[in-house]
């Protein structure tokens, strides 16, 4: 089974679409924040959750349990498929409804792997993975420019290295992230 999570009037063919608003007329109307997900453990090879984990879990034991949720409902090597708008980008800031930017480093807090080496270096760094049993990898990381640097790059205006200086220093350069987070069960 491959999910459309918070599909809204996006409904995807061979996708059981889900959104918490019968207005969009999904296949099923669940709250994302309401636990546990209408979905048997082990049931589901795909999700994809575009710009919509942003918008959800703004209480950190909120956004545990659908981290959990996504576990325990999908298959080993089942891939999460996560599209969400750069926290650097005004169009995550000016959006009120955005209670949590989605990072990089904030979802390698849930992979097993990299918890136990930073436990072994004493780092800082909260391990996710241990402490709520689950294990994501991620396997593929895209940023999407900001069309004022894509224009600067059709125009040869900019080359790759200054767009990555820029999107480490300045908001704007990345508009959004796509994340493919792979579900290890062994």
């Amino acid at each position: 089974m491959k999910l459309n999570l918070g599909c809204g009037s996006k409904k995807l063919k061979n996708y059981v679409n889900v959104d918490k608003f019968d207005y969009f007329k999904p296949d099923i109307i669940h709250d994302l924040e309401i636990f546990p997900y209408p979905f048997e453990d082990n049931s589901v090879d795909e999700i994809l959750i575009s710009h919509v984990l942003e918008h959800i879990g703004q209480s950190p034991e909120t956004f545990l349990k659908i981290i959990k949720e996504f576990y325990r409902v999908c298959r080993h090597n089942s891939l999460i498929k996560i599209i969400v708008p750069h926290p650097r980008h005004d169009s995550f800031l000016s959006d009120p409804t955005h209670v949590r930017p989605i990072t990089i480093l904030g979802l390698q807090l849930f992979d097993k792997e990299l918890n136990l080496k930073w436990e072994k270096k004493n780092a800082a760094n909260s391990p996710l993975a241990l402490i709520n049993k689950v294990d994501f990898k991620i396997i593929r990381v895209k940023y999407n420019l900001d069309d004022n640097y894509i224009r600067n790059i059709q125009k040869n205006e900019i080359d790759k290295q200054k767009i990555e200086v820029d999107a480490s220093r300045y908001n704007n350069v990345v508009k959004e992230t796509e994340i493919d987070w792979q579900v290890i069960k062994k």
